[in-house]
């Protein structure tokens, strides 16, 4: 028994511990500067990337939303990648004034498939400066375009916009994926305002600029690989600056699948074993806090995991020494904590307010995400010789019906701007 009461204490004092840690790095990041700097005079052309399914009744509205962005008209372009649509949605999106990048002669998988080959595609082109990643029910404020624009000015590689979940306020999917998003990418994540520390990525309202694509490239890991890509862009010392003063609104309804479990630990236990270490070391000899915080983020639990411990100990303590219990009060104290941890969280992302009611069905959401990713499936890797034996189908260039001929160009033309 005194054993175990060590066990006890000492999980709760390390529990203590990373609570605080989490705590700390949340209030740190809410620093502001002194002052309030004016934006700098719009200097930067954006390429907002929107990739679409069967969506003909929402693409319109969406286009229309993006292109009235206090910005001028002349300096962005809303790109729309459909994937899969059998719908009227390519015509809508053309007739509303976007631009429609097929997939070709390829196929996309999904949406972060289409946003991958998009922004390989245009990071050949001088025109665009940067790319802004949305979705299609996604809204963003009047003034995003602007102060994306000002922190490229200022140095940014990479701008993650103010985050929200919006939709119908009173229903229980809007709840869910709030609570959900407070937590993610990581709940370690301190998006700082001012300081230079390591953000987050969401992915919808990520601004990348067309330095760092060229420089560091969207593949290996891909973009849709948020830990991944984080801590690779932290190996160069990139850091993902986050800013409030834009802020993106996701109307979407369904929930992103849930990844498996055993992928989902396995990469991250070789991102950790890999640039864990390399990353704190790093840090610790070029001064840099960003690093240091990203390489010791990689190596702590998950706020699962810390619930789950939590939960568990409270129940051995509350069996073993009674609710009223010394050791039983402080695991309370801890899940109390956990508690107030999440409704800051929401707060920060200016959640609706059922989210905040819905609190107390945080474990029930996470332990459905859980045994979910129990049962999903890995994905299926695309065999080796796929890409081969799709370039010996294609004819060769220069010959039989084709010989002596102009090359056809690969993609269309953009088509011209429509007055806004």
């Amino acid at each position: 028994m005194t054993y175990l009461s060590l066990l006890e204490s000492v999980v709760l004092a390390g529990s203590v511990v990373l609570v605080a840690y989490g705590f700390l790095l949340s209030f740190i990041g809410r620093i502001r500067g002194s002052g309030k700097v004016p934006l700098i005079f719009p200097r930067h052309v954006f390429a907002l990337v929107v990739p679409v399914g069967n969506d003909e009744g929402t693409i319109g509205r969406t286009v229309e939303n993006l292109r009235r962005n206090k910005y001028p008209r002349s300096m962005f372009d809303v790109i729309v990648a459909p994937v899969n649509c059998t719908d009227q949605t390519p015509t809508i999106a053309r007739r509303k004034g976007a631009v429609v990048y097929g997939p070709g002669k390829q196929r996309w998988a999904d949406a972060d498939d289409a946003v991958h080959g998009v922004l390989e595609r245009l990071s050949t082109k001088d025109r665009y400066d940067a790319y802004v990643v949305l979705d299609v029910r996604s809204r963003i404020s009047t003034n995003f375009l602007a102060v994306m624009s000002d922190k490229l000015s200022r140095g940014a590689l990479a701008v993650q916009s103010g985050y929200s979940v919006t939709g119908r306020k009173w229903t229980w999917n809007t709840a869910s994926r709030a609570l959900l998003s407070a937590l993610k990418p990581s709940w370690l994540t301190s998006w700082p305002l001012n300081l230079r520390l390591a953000g987050g990525i969401h992915r919808t309202g990520l601004c990348i600029s067309r330095r760092l694509v060229e420089k560091h490239g969207v593949n290996e890991p891909r973009l849709d690989n948020v830990l991944g890509y984080q801590t690779k862009l932290l190996r160069h010392d990139v850091v993902i600056q986050y800013t409030d003063q834009a802020w993106v609104y996701d109307r979407t309804r369904s929930l992103k699948p849930v990844p498996s479990t055993l992928d989902r630990l396995r990469s991250r236990w070789r991102i950790a074993r890999t640039d864990g270490l390399p990353l704190i070391t790093d840090g610790l000899k070029w001064r840099s806090a960003a690093q240091v915080i990203g390489g010791f983020n990689l190596f702590m639990p998950s706020f699962n995991t810390t619930l789950l411990t939590a939960l568990l100990f409270f129940g051995l303590a509350a069996y073993l020494h009674g609710v009223a219990s010394a050791i039983s009060l402080g695991w309370i104290a801890l899940i109390a904590s956990l508690a107030i941890f999440v409704v800051f969280r929401l707060w920060f992302m200016r959640a609706p307010v059922l989210a905040y009611a819905a609190l107390p069905s945080l474990p029930l959401i996470l332990c459905w995400q859980a045994v979910r990713s129990c049962f999903a499936s890995s994905p299926k890797p695309l065999p080796a010789n796929a890409e081969t034996k799709a370039k010996k189908d294609q004819p060769e260039t220069g010959s039989g019906r084709t010989q002596g001929r102009r090359p056809r160009r690969r993609y269309s033309r953009r088509p011209r701007r429509q007055p806004s």
